[in-house]
């Protein structure tokens, strides 16, 4: 019996480009980076919602993302054909002598053509669940006996790839991933292997690599994203006086990683602008006061209280505070009604804008994506921001 099960997402120039791969050479093991998401949430987030928000996007503003199997501590998926590409390991994260830095040379020039992408789910708080790593093991070893590869040798990360800070856990605390390394061998050689062991992604014990505590203290609403760009997609924004971690090393051209917890335990990681943090030694010396909560103002509990009822798009357009509540819960989720606008689009207004933002939510937690808030919504928003 297979470790995962194939569920074809339909080809689309997004996220499954269709395109026979040129084999298979190495594993590229990833982290979603969507704390609480599991890989059904996913499958119908690259199967139907990056399509569908593609298709009302500019070009220059459309994403191409994807991965062959999702892992979670259930279920592991295959959403795309092992001999075809998936977008997932050709993202330019340094530049090294005039080109993208490509540090797997039997991958070169492009990742996507020569390896199959596993992406590991990641639980609320930001960690793996050790059942997640043990079947993202059995994964690794189906596919490691299919394609004849060693998985010491052949399986790598997304950053040994790009110098992405994928997956962040096995990133910051390389003996995390060694430990996984060795636990595919042996189950490969047949040996039961329990208690699969999972690190904190926050403990090292080398100096580069090594997160050191650090506050936002010049900038409020700091934006926290996806790359070292001020171009790629934003996670969050830190208000003044955040509480967050910069991995000592990781700042490239101005911009350095950092990982940011908030008061309901979840855990978020990607790049900021380094000219707006300080370390803790700065504040002490320039006088100021360090903030004593980690918690941003959009996630004051007074913020959360979510209308009964029903909204979509109407003509006119419904408005008021009912309104407001709605997206200022989406948008602590991230989910925001317009990410470009002003207060991220929290206008009260309920346009096209926020009923796309309520159906990107409904697609990623497995309600019906009509873009209209209702009691199943409310409910589950109020589920995630407990």
């Amino acid at each position: 019996m297979s470790s995962f099960r194939n569920q074809y997402i339909d080809i689309n120039k997004w996220t499954r480009p269709g395109i026979k791969n040129n084999g298979v050479r190495k594993l590229t093991v990833h982290y979603t980076a969507n704390p609480g998401a599991t890989a059904a949430n996913h499958y119908t987030f690259f199967g139907r919602t990056l399509p569908e928000t593609n298709r009302t996007r500019p070009l220059s503003k459309q994403e191409f993302a994807s991965a062959h199997i999702f892992v979670d501590r259930t279920d592991a998926i295959c959403i795309i054909p092992l001999n075809e590409v998936a977008y997932h390991a050709n993202d330019v994260q340094q530049i090294v002598n005039g080109q993208p830095y490509r540090g797997v040379a039997a991958l070169k020039p492009n990742a996507n053509f020569l390896s199959v992408g596993v992406e590991l789910c990641i639980e609320k708080n930001g960690t793996f669940h050790p059942d997640t790593v043990a079947r993202a093991e059995q994964v690794c070893a189906e596919l490691c006996k299919m394609f004849k590869l060693d998985p010491i040798n052949d399986i790598v990360r997304h950053y040994d790839i790009t110098h992405k800070i994928c997956p962040a856990p096995w990133v910051s605390n390389p003996q995390g991933f060694t430990g996984f390394k060795s636990r595919v061998k042996k189950r490969m050689a047949g040996t039961v292997v329990t208690g699969s062991v999972v690190s904190n992604p926050a403990v090292t014990h080398t100096d580069t690599g090594r997160f050191i505590k650090n506050t936002v203290v010049a900038k409020d609403g700091l934006v926290l994203r996806t790359q070292r760009s001020a171009a790629s997609s934003m996670v969050l924004t830190l208000p003044n006086g955040t509480i967050v971690k910069y991995q000592l090393g990781s700042t490239v051209n101005g911009w350095g990683y950092v990982e940011y917890t908030n008061s309901k335990g979840q855990t978020f990681h990607g790049y900021v602008n380094v000219s707006y943090i300080k370390s803790d030694n700065e504040l002490k010396s320039s006088g100021q006061k360090k903030s004593s909560s980690s918690k941003p103002k959009t996630t004051e509990k007074s913020k959360f209280s979510l209308p009964n009822g029903v909204f979509k798009v109407t003509s006119p357009l419904t408005k008021g505070e009912a309104v407001k509540q709605i997206q200022t819960a989406l948008a602590a989720l991230y989910y925001y009604p317009d990410k470009g606008a002003p207060n991220n689009g929290i206008d009260g207004y309920y346009g096209p804008k926020t009923a796309n933002a309520v159906k990107r939510f409904q697609s990623m937690y497995g309600l019906t994506a009509d873009g209209i808030y209702g009691p199943k919504t409310k409910a589950k928003v109020e589920a995630l921001l407990k």
